[in-house]
């Protein structure tokens, strides 16, 4: 187990502190000898120790350099390649003016202690911290912990760099010959290298590494960056929170992959700004942050000075409008206290009163516990206060939960009865493999939710969500219905899904207020490979300069689209780029809720309003909005492909 911390602050500068990790003294010097040589006698000091593990492993040394920093980074280079080509016995791991980092194996409150750290005076402008269970690397030395630094940079990461290899041939190139092994150290020097060498900034520097995909066709300038920097940018399941200071200002980033596979969210009160992994972290420092999720490839970018520079997602202050829960109700005094209860201890709580006849159990001070309600088959009603773990509420069969605050991800998973009610937002994979009973939220949901729902017989799951959702809605859907009201987001022109909206969609029916863009349901190509491959065909004479116009001079367009445009035998080519053996025709209908669809939901519709106070808001948004309906063709037989000649 590692674990550390990274402190970022403006006054900080007497030199760059250069930091150790050695076996001995005597290696510590050698450190000391090969930088004296190489910087021309202008170190400050003498190697201190800062604290010396009690198994004896690695001692952790600081001495402060006064040097131009590109001579300081190709001696931190040389001087690790030359100690790790041989056995390992001493690494420098920080070297920064802002920048100071504390890391060791054991638990974070472990390193906490053997620095000491709570009993000097360490003022930061900024804070990052991490702990891990080391999946890439052996981890039983604190050169694998957390963070990982770089120059002015300090990363903390959490999942997997699936582009480490051409990450790895980049910095090769960039003159970088010793790393320690993980995936996480490459997003330090990455991020290092641009904005030391390459003067970019924060911003831009981020955009690069996040890896967005592109709707549309961007500015050539940017097109020409993302190519020049192609080995730069991130691949995989990942969330990055990184910290930097250029002497003039401190700057929070935070980032996802662009498929959202690890959880992120960000947040700020009126003192400070926070990202962590997990929602109840930051509701442990403040119950009363305004907390908010980047959107999937996307970063947050904050500073000291100037705040939140970049949300990370439009219109941040609509997207938890409606998460601020309404007056609690009272609690009863029979209620359970969950601040110092892991998640067994808390089951088993609630099925000790329920043993002794209990129908209602109100449960306080919730934060970041798992897997709550899992087990518990019985008809029971629990009331939760504050920020329930992942998983709350899986296989769920009976049970009435009432959220006032936030949930993490994964809730509702397997559910086949019962009933979920949240005062706040859902984060990821919502409601997955739904079968019965219902959900709902009064505020937003993020990435994946709805996926592989299913229906049997009598048995229609509803999930109903009164904010907006990320991308991958319904993915994979068999049945159900999920119904999305965007109230927080009225008169206003943002759409309220993401992207991939039922793709792989079989069964069910999705209800969206508004218009879903056509490129936004379904999994289609991007929009530049089909101009591009139309280009092709225009140019073999296949398709005519005037249906190639009008298609190039659309914004957005499906396959449904082209097929009202294109002559058949260009639509039959160009399909090939959107159709597969998976691919099912989804049937999209923009327009106002019918009877039929009243019929469906009406009493949905009346309990959502109930429940959150909000009649008013869902009765005006059936009787006034349009919806875009999406659901599958029906009749559809399996697609076989004939191979095309020549």
């Amino acid at each position: 187990m590692g674990a550390g911390f990274a402190r970022i602050k403006l006054d900080l500068d007497t030199g760059h502190r250069v930091k150790v990790f050695a076996t001995s003294e005597e290696e510590a010097m050698r450190v000391y000898s090969m930088l004296k040589e190489r910087m021309h006698g202008r170190i400050l000091s003498m190697p201190v120790p800062e604290y010396t593990p009690q198994n004896g492993s690695l001692t952790s040394y600081t001495m402060i350099v006064k040097a131009d920093y590109g001579a300081l980074w190709r001696a931190v280079r040389d001087i690790n390649g030359e100690f790790w080509r041989d056995d390992f016995r001493a690494r420098i791991y920080s070297w920064g003016r802002f920048v100071d980092v504390y890391k060791g194996v054991g638990y974070p409150l472990d390193v906490y202690n053997i620095y000491h750290m709570g009993g000097r005076e360490l003022y930061g402008d900024m804070w990052i911290a991490h702990t891990r269970q080391p999946t890439n690397s052996p981890g039983r030395l604190p050169i694998w912990s957390h963070p990982f630094a770089s120059g002015e940079w300090a990363i903390v990461h959490n999942g997997d760099i699936s582009s480490f290899g051409s990450n790895m041939e980049l910095l090769w190139s960039l003159g970088y010959t010793s790393f320690v092994g993980t995936d996480s150290e490459v997003i330090a020097h990455l991020l290092d290298y641009l904005t030391s060498f390459q003067h970019f900034n924060v911003q831009e520097a981020a955009k690069i590494l996040c890896n967005k995909f592109n709707k549309g066709l961007p500015d050539p300038e940017t097109v020409k960056q993302f190519y020049r920097w192609r080995g730069a940018r991130l691949d995989g399941p990942f969330s990055v929170i990184a910290g930097f200071s250029d002497g003039h200002d401190a700057y929070m980033v935070a980032f996802a992959d662009r498929f959202k596979f690890r959880p992120i969210v960000v947040g700020e009160d009126e003192d400070y700004i926070y990202a962590a992994s997990e929602e109840a972290q930051i509701r442990t420092i403040s119950q009363d942050a305004r907390v908010w999720t980047i959107e999937p490839g996307d970063y947050f970018l904050a500073s000291l000075r100037e705040g939140v520079i970049y949300p990370g997602r439009r219109m941040p202050e609509r997207f938890y409008s409606l998460s601020s829960p309404l007056k609690p109700p009272t609690i009863s005094r029979e209620c359970i206290d969950a601040a110092h209860m892991n998640y067994r201890m808390l089951n088993q709580a609630i099925l000790e009163k329920a043993r002794l006849g209990a129908k209602q159990i109100d449960i306080i001070n919730v934060r970041g516990q798992r897997y709550i309600g899992v087990g518990l088959d019985q008809p029971l009603k629990l009331r939760v206060f504050g920020t329930p773990g992942n998983c709350l509420a899986n296989l769920n069969t009976s049970l009435d939960i009432e959220v006032f605050g936030n949930v993490q991800d994964d809730v509702g998973d397997v559910m086949t009865g019962g009933r979920i009610v949240v005062h706040g937002d859902a984060r990821d994979v919502l409601a997955q493999a739904f079968q019965g009973g219902a959900i709902y939220i009064k505020g937003n949901a993020g990435n994946r939710c709805g996926i592989q729902m299913r229906e049997y017989r009598d048995q229609r799951p509803v999930l109903m969500i009164g904010g907006r959702v990320d991308d991958y809605l319904g993915e994979y859907m068999a049945g159900g219905v999920i119904v999305v009201l965007g109230l927080n987001y009225l008169e206003t022109d943002v759409e309220v899904v993401g992207n991939c909206v039922a793709s792989g969609m079989v069964g069910g029916k999705i209800y969206v207020r508004g218009m879903v863009s056509p490129s936004k349901i379904g999994l289609n190509p991007p929009r530049a490979d089909v101009i591009q491959y139309l280009r092709g065909l225009l140019l073999e004479g296949r398709l005519s300069e005037d249906d190639y116009k009008k298609v190039a001079s659309l914004k957005d367009f499906s396959l449904v689209t082209l097929s009202k445009m294109l002559p058949e035998n260009v639509v039959k080519l160009v399909s090939k780029l959107y159709v597969n053996k998976y691919w099912k025709e989804l049937v999209v209908e923009h327009r106002r809720i019918g009877e039929d669809d009243l019929a469906l939901l009406q009493s949905h519709f009346e309990e959502f309003g109930r429940v959150f106070k909000l009649k008013e808001e869902v009765d005006r948004v059936i009787a006034e909005e349009y919806f875009t309906v999406i659901y599958p063709k029906s009749g559809q037989r399996p697609r076989v492909e004939e191979p095309e000649e020549g």
